[in-house]
């Protein structure tokens, strides 16, 4: 995806009592004025996107047997 600046999602996974917690990070460098006006302004379509990401991540995982690779055949 071309935005006008640098941009990652950073994830972290914590264990927590007997689970795990997911720490979702997004970074953003912009350059210039474009970079700043388009996080900015795109910042609540961005924070649903992310949100929705991390709950769909976090549903897959919970349904992912504990024993199991990962993979899925």
């Amino acid at each position: 995806m071309k935005v006008p600046g640098r941009a990652w999602l950073q994830y972290e996974a914590v264990p927590e009592g007997p689970g795990t917690r997911l720490v979702q990070t997004a970074l953003f460098e912009p350059e210039g004025l474009a970079g700043a006006l388009y996080w900015y302004l795109l910042y609540p379509v961005h924070a649903r996107i992310f949100s929705d990401l991390a709950r769909a991540l976090a549903r897959r995982a919970e349904a992912t047997p504990a024993n199991s690779s990962g993979t899925r055949a």
